[in-house]
């Protein structure tokens, strides 16, 4: 059939290349065509109260003043995407003090972004699915970057590429074992915990999933673990190692959010109506010599369960794209719901066929669990919109795909049995 003929056309691993490229060219030229709002650098300087235009002060510092922002006498605290901070003074250095070239390279990562997630999984995927997931990332990264937030200074911007590079080193490096990539993928994971401090778990988390590659190596292996551990560590390390030398405090995230505890307070207090006067009384919390704050939230949790769990249950919702859960005006994001959909779908039917998982796979996975567990438990997720979020939308969507394949495996295998 025509159609037949037309789809292998279209969908062949040489024409997803050009369609991949395509999309880097599209949001070039739309970062060319848009309207922004910030028609200059001093305008986002002036606009202040929004963490662009802090963002924006510590780059220029940056620029003027050197690397360690010396004018910063303390830990480092605020935005917490610290690496950012470089990525605009580096535009300032190359461009000038202006805001255009900075919002053009974010749509051109956003692009770049685009293609290297279809890049790491479509070889996962029969090609016309590939494709199809292709057309798929466009319009998610459309809808949910482009249309809010590649025209602002914001983190995730950047965190989106180097999540997106991190992951195809690291499929890409284990598939075909070279070392090269994987020390790139190891860097890249630690640019990407300086971009976005709750990406810390995964990568503590990520040392042991390598470790088991690794170590079936014996002597190289060790010696490669070791290298890899390095690269993450240190390039993970540059918020410490400018802590210790301004002020001899090496912390290794945001003073922000290096408090857990102390952040869960600030977006989920405890309500009044919990009687903390049990904790005083309570010999169990004094032997085990807890934390106070834990000790507040095992109380709130114990007397006012309801509460407690719903609030929670609302994140969850929250990050499966039903928004309005919160009441705060906005709409379902459809196209989440219906890739959540697809991704439970996969992981049921993965599950049911009891094959071994891969490396790649179980480190997706882990991320994604580890992405969402941290911003539900810490993090005011719902006063953000949903920006950040957005470093991991992409990595949810390929499993809904890969789930269209093993459905349509499973209706074939039917149909030929019968």
């Amino acid at each position: 059939m025509l159609i037949d003929k037309i789809l292998a056309l279209c969908c062949t691993r040489r024409n997803g290349t050009i369609f991949a490229i395509v999309i880097i060219a599209t949001f070039f030229i739309l970062s060319l065509t848009r309207h922004y709002d910030f028609e200059t650098f001093q305008s986002i300087l002036s606009d202040t109260g929004n963490d662009w235009s802090v963002y924006a002060r510590h780059a220029l510092e940056i620029k003027q003043n050197g690397i360690l922002m010396p004018s910063i006498k303390g830990t480092y605290y605020f935005p917490a995407g610290y690496l950012y901070n470089y990525f605009i003074a580096l535009c300032l250095v190359l461009f000038g003090e202006r805001s255009y070239p900075i919002f053009i390279v974010q749509h051109l990562m956003l692009g770049f972004s685009v293609a290297l997630v279809y890049w790491t999984f479509r070889d996962k995927m029969k090609n016309l699915t590939a494709t199809i997931f292709l057309v798929a990332l466009f319009i998610f990264a459309f809808k949910d970057v482009y249309k809010n937030y590649s025209p602002l200074l914001l983190s995730e911007n950047l965190a989106i590429f180097t999540v997106s590079l991190f992951f195809f080193c690291f499929v890409k490096g284990f598939d075909k074992d070279n070392f090269v990539l994987q020390l790139i993928a190891a860097l890249s994971m630690g640019l990407s915990v300086l971009t976005r401090p709750n990406i810390a778990l995964y990568a503590i988390l990520l040392i042991p999933l390598v470790a088991v590659y690794y170590l079936k190596k014996r002597k190289i292996g060790f010696i490669k673990l070791t290298v890899f551990a390095i690269t993450l560590l240190l390039s993970s390390s540059l918020l410490l190692i400018r802590n210790y030398l301004v002020c001899k405090k090496p912390l290794f995230l945001p003073a922000q959010v290096a408090s857990v505890m102390g952040y869960i307070k600030n977006f989920n207090p405890v309500p009044p109506s919990v009687d903390l006067s049990r904790v005083n009384i309570n010999l169990l919390y004094t032997k085990l010599h807890l934390n106070k704050d834990i000790v507040d939230y095992a109380e709130y949790m114990l007397q006012q369960p309801r509460m407690f769990f719903t609030f929670y249950l609302k994140k969850i919702l929250f990050c499966l794209g039903y928004l309005p859960v919160f009441g705060q005006g906005q709409g379902i994001r459809w196209h989440w719901v219906i890739m959540w959909v697809g991704y439970f779908t996969y992981l049921f039917l993965r599950i049911k066929n009891r094959k071994k998982w891969g490396m790649w796979e179980v480190a997706v996975h882990l991320y994604i669990l580890c992405y969402y567990a941290s911003l539900i438990m810490s993090a005011s997720i719902h006063n953000y919109g949903f920006r950040m979020l957005l470093p991991v939308i992409f990595f949810v969507l390929p499993f809904a795909f890969m789930a269209l394949d093993m459905l349509w495996s499973g209706i074939i295998s039917y149909r030929d049995k019968i």
